[in-house]
């Protein structure tokens, strides 16, 4: 190429972790030269300043409550309006890469052809970062979610995972598929004293607090954490986050449930989307951090690598994937089986003990770079000096 590649970032998450990784993988494709620029919404990680170029054209995700016919229907909408807007944004400025933020196969039969054309006879360039690449969660019949499943593919010419796929693998063979890392994230500081705000979840003398941040997933298996809680005494958790959405069990649910059990003393709940300047308070307050995701999560997590960046231990379980390889590979915390009451109470346990190797974290945030992940992108696009990117030498193996 004669100058630095065109690429337009699609982003129609607003917050959370997608958005994050958004934020970080294009800050770093455009410190890398690569002349960025994002399609995002209003509310795109509320006012953030922002180090790379936005084109606010986007709808912000319609809100959450109300009549549910109503809601599918605006998410049905939102899906389509928002993926057509980017097609002609696309035909607009003929980048020389489009970059989806995640791959959605949603409704895919109704809005793919636009970009399966420009893909075909424009030769636009189509990219995705697959976090999930198994599609367990269906919307509609069977056949209709594997024809979704299909068709959202047309376009791509590579993917971005954050691990070795499994076989057979779910990508089609004719889309590359590029292994990189989820780099790790930078924390605001802010003025929230962290002992002050232990102080505020009245956390008894002794205790030790696990943190579980972000949405509220059911696979995040917080019921069973709770359930652990209660045959390990000095185990104080705190769960910092919104409900996911209206098919999530709700904060209720798990508050009945730690009452049932007696401990619910013992677990606080904050319904509420934790400002940037808070995290690090929220973190440096507690000592360990729960990631105990449910077999069928095969992702990376974003809440992991603000762990390592804070040095906070983990306590993890999940499917065989990216977050398995990481807390083992470097020693982040205690890795356990999966959707198990005794394997989390056996890990809290190790935690309070003190029965873990010390973490390589410096290794971890070595290997975990922004600017490995974009690397591999411009590798991809023919950028010379990219391969001069690669990962950092002295990464354990």
């Amino acid at each position: 190429m004669s100058e630095k590649p065109a690429i337009l970032i699609f982003s129609p998450s607003v917050n959370g972790g997608i958005a994050e990784h958004t934020f970080y993988q294009a800050r770093a494709l455009a410190q890398a030269g690569a002349r960025i620029t994002c399609l995002v919404a209003p509310s795109f990680l509320a006012g953030r300043p922002l180090a790379f170029a936005t084109e606010v054209c986007l709808n912000d995700p319609p809100r959450e409550g109300g009549w549910r016919l109503w809601r599918h229907l605006a998410l049905f909408w939102h899906l389509q309006a928002d993926r057509w807007r980017l097609a002609w944004q696309v035909w607009k400025v003929r980048p020389d890469l489009v970059l989806l933020d995640s791959y959605v196969e949603y409704f895919s039969p109704l809005w793919i052809w636009p970009h399966w054309l420009l893909a075909r006879l424009r030769h636009t360039r189509y990219a995705a970062n697959l976090h999930d690449p198994v599609r367990d969660h269906r919307v509609g019949p069977a056949w209709w979610h594997d024809l979704s499943v299909r068709l959202a593919y047309l376009p791509l010419e590579f993917v971005l995972v954050h691990h070795q796929l499994p076989e057979p693998s779910p990508v089609p063979k004719r889309v590359k598929v590029c292994e990189v890392p989820v780099g790790v994230y930078e924390v605001t500081p802010g003025t929230l004293n962290p002992r002050t705000l232990r102080n505020d979840w009245q956390v008894p003398a002794g205790a030790r607090v696990f943190l579980a941040f972000g949405y509220i997933r059911d696979n995040k298996n917080l019921d069973l954490v709770i359930k652990a809680m209660a045959d390990v005494p000095g185990v104080f958790l705190v769960v910092a986050g919104r409900e996911s959405s209206s098919h999530a069990r709700p904060l209720k649910f798990y508050r009945d449930l730690a009452a049932g059990l007696g401990i619910a003393d013992r677990v606080r709940f904050f319904d509420q989307f934790i400002a940037d300047n808070e995290v690090a308070a929220y973190y440096a307050a507690a000592d360990f951090i729960v990631l105990t995701y449910a077999a069928s999560f095969v992702s990376q997590s974003a809440v992991l690598n603000v762990a390592a960046r804070l040095t906070k231990p983990v306590l993890a379980s999940s499917g065989p994937g990216p977050l398995r390889n990481s807390v083992e590979r470097f020693g982040l915390g205690v890795f356990v089986e999966p959707d198990s009451v005794p394997a989390i109470g056996g890990g809290m346990r190790r935690l309070l003990a003190g029965d873990i190797p010390a973490p390589a974290w410096e290794n971890y945030l070595a290997y975990a770079s922004w600017r490995t992940n974009a690397a591999a992108i411009l590798a991809e696009l023919g950028e010379p000096g990219a391969a001069t990117l690669s990962p950092l030498p002295g990464v354990a193996a």
